[in-house]
């Protein structure tokens, strides 16, 4: 029969060979996952953004209509400037707030600026999740 201990070792091996390759690739995927929110979460920050800017350009026309002066305009803008400018940084030191600390290495961006060149640079993958998104609207 042989010695039985070989089997019970080669078992042994499988066994925390397969559980190691098992938590590296649990890991990759959930570092992949970490990724795409961040993406996605970006995303919808800058079409929330871009929103921001058309409603402040009609409101602007509305005022140019009204014959408001042009001291209340400049106003406006400064105002407007000043609160997007610290809601764009808030709404980025939250997305990282809610990470833990442990996933610090995997963040690419840590102000709004570095967001938008990070967002810029995985442009082309976040374009095909949101094509992929509204294909599935159109088939469901």
């Amino acid at each position: 029969m042989g010695p039985w201990w070989i089997y019970v070792l080669v078992f042994f091996f499988g066994y925390f060979t397969h559980k190691t390759f098992y938590f590296f690739r649990s890991l990759k995927i959930s570092i992949g996952l970490i990724r795409v929110s961040q993406l996605i979460s970006l995303a919808v920050l800058a079409k929330s953004m871009e929103n921001f800017y058309y409603s402040h350009t009609a409101r602007l026309r509305q005022m140019r209509e009204n014959n408001d002066s042009e001291q209340n305009m400049r106003d406006i803008r400064r105002s407007f400037n000043v609160e997007i400018a610290s809601y764009r940084e808030r709404a980025v030191k939250e997305i990282l707030d809610l990470h833990p600390g442990f996933y610090e290495p995997i963040i690419d961006f840590h102000n709004w600026k570095t967001a938008m060149v990070y967002l810029e640079d995985n442009r082309k993958y976040v374009l095909e999740i949101l094509k992929q998104a509204e294909d599935d609207k159109k088939t469901s």
